[in-house]
């Protein structure tokens, strides 16, 4: 008798477990897309002191780096003269 529950109870957890490696959950952003312009980088500019001009009053200047860094796939926050990133077109 045992024997058959325990059976029961991994057949259970097997079921369960396949479940949800079929059907995934999915993350979906609240915001959706983010409308984006193009800057070309001037000398003399840092990812830091462009976050410092376009971040809003009272927002977090890091919050701005970070975004940057993801919508532009930046490993590093290094910036070159001429080089184009994407930034966030604020209203």
């Amino acid at each position: 008798m045992l024997r058959r529950v325990v059976m029961l109870l991994c057949a259970g957890a097997l079921v369960w477990s396949g479940w949800n490696v079929a059907m995934p959950h999915h993350a979906e952003s609240a915001t959706g897309a983010i409308p984006v312009v193009n800057y070309t980088v001037q000398p003399g500019d840092t990812l830091w002191s462009y976050a410092r001009q376009v971040t809003p009053r009272g927002a977090s200047v890091t919050d701005t780096v970070d975004e940057l860094m993801e919508l532009n796939n930046f490993e590093s926050a290094s910036l070159q003269p001429g080089q184009t990133i994407l930034v966030p077109e604020r209203a």
